[in-house]
């Protein structure tokens, strides 16, 4: 049997320092294969920002792993984004047992500290005979990944208009949905089902708009009942919580989904009652652990088309075209971030979320949500479960071929 080794990091709480770097940041944010997890600033200073992640972000060898910062200008869309690469194997050095550890990363005056946990495993482990959906070999057969999920189960919520057919067309590659019963308005328990592709399930809601409160309960209740079923296959694998980008004054977010995201910021559409377990690494999965919510902006192309009308010829005088061309995102980015803080005074820092459009030349953006949401899945739901995010997903073909390795027998 081979020697114990670090597999994986958990990455459990970061602190930054600009104070020494002569920059005015406005936000950081720790990113890792496409997960970002904002960073609280410390109160009365804009110098230092710190948090600690609950659960831990996941790190393995080979990880694209970035702090990114935006840098304040005298007009938003005039800001800064700058981004600060890990190392990933430098990481790993630091951390070589199972205790906890430190990385400390010095940059251009910024001062960056990780707080790490290593977690080893042995490589070519002996099956145990009472292993069970928690407690899974390392590396399970194909036959045994789609024993256990044959397919990946997920909630899109969000008003009429909103687009999530489009979203839900472009990220699993079909057409059409079937289920049991005719389209028609919206029931959270129906599932539908692609003949295109049979590897995911679908369950729609509507959004909490007023006049429709009743939808709020409904959908709690749809994720408690699933949250709590014996069989990872049964259980809601994650939900997408869909808006479209508000480029007018008025309010930004309907009471009931105020309300739906200080839910999951409380912690009641799960339960962190095995999160010590988690957190040291004894368990892969838990029924009742935290059902991911991924806040998904749709259209974001229109936001850029707004963003460009809106030029006017005096700022465009003397710009080169990649020079606009950048203006306009920086512009875009700026509306998007407004509505992001807005979002997160009541779901907390951590949700994550991703900027998507369904035109082909926007495909980039569909293949960020399937990576945040895998990761996501990954941490809080299975590893198993993550696996067929990526089987059923049909717009990012790195993530294919991983799932591919992942489901190959050792």
């Amino acid at each position: 049997m081979a020697a114990s080794s670090i597999s994986y990091l958990h990455v459990s709480g970061i602190s930054v320092d600009f104070s020494k770097s002569g920059k005015d940041i406005k936000s950081a944010e720790l990113q890792l294969r496409g997960v970002q997890r904002l960073l609280g600033s410390d109160v009365g200073s804009d110098k230092t920002f710190h948090e600690t992640f609950v659960p831990p972000m996941k790190l393995s060898h080979g990880d694209t792993f970035s702090l990114r910062f935006l840098c304040k200008r005298r007009f938003p869309w005039q800001n800064q984004r700058k981004d600060i690469d890990f190392d990933t194997e430098e990481v790993f050095r630091a951390c070589d047992t199972r205790e906890k550890h430190e990385y400390h990363k010095l940059h251009k005056g910024i001062a960056i500290v990780l707080s790490l946990n290593g977690n080893t495993s042995t490589e070519q482990a002996e099956p145990s005979a009472s292993s069970s959906e928690e407690s899974l070999e390392l590396r399970p057969t194909t036959d045994k990944i789609f024993e256990m999920c044959p397919q990946f189960r997920i909630l899109v919520i969000g008003k009429t208009g909103v687009g999530k057919s489009s979203l839900i067309n472009k990220a699993f590659g079909v057409n059409t949905l079937a289920s049991s019963k005719e389209r028609g308005e919206a029931d959270i328990n129906t599932e539908f089902i692609s003949e295109q592709n049979d590897k995911f399930v679908l369950h729609d809601s509507k959004g909490f708009e007023p006049g429709e409160e009743d939808n709020l309960g409904i959908a709690q209740q749809f994720i408690q009942q699933r949250r709590q079923m014996k069989a990872l296959k049964d259980q809601l694998h994650a939900v997408w919580l869909c808006f479209e980008m508000s480029r007018a004054g008025g309010r930004l977010l309907e009471t009931g989904t105020e309300e739906f995201l200080k839910s999951k910021r409380d912690g009641k559409l799960g339960d962190s009652a095995f999160i010590d377990d988690y957190l040291a690494g004894q368990i892969q999965t838990h029924p009742w652990l935290k059902v991911p919510v991924v806040v998904v902006l749709t259209k974001y192309d229109k936001v850029i088309d707004h963003a460009g009308r809106t030029l006017d010829y005096s700022t465009l005088k003397g710009m080169s075209d990649d020079a606009v061309k950048k203006l306009i995102k920086q512009r875009a980015e700026a509306e998007r971030d407004v509505f992001i803080e807005r979002v997160q005074k009541d779901a907390g820092s951590n949700i994550p979320y991703a900027t998507v459009s369904t035109k082909d030349d926007h495909k980039q953006t569909i293949a960020h949500l399937i990576e945040v949401t895998e990761e996501r899945v990954r941490q809080h739901v299975a590893s198993v479960a993550s696996v067929m995010a990526g089987v059923a997903q049909r717009v990012d073909p790195k993530l294919n071929i991983r799932t591919s390795i992942e489901c190959a027998p050792t």
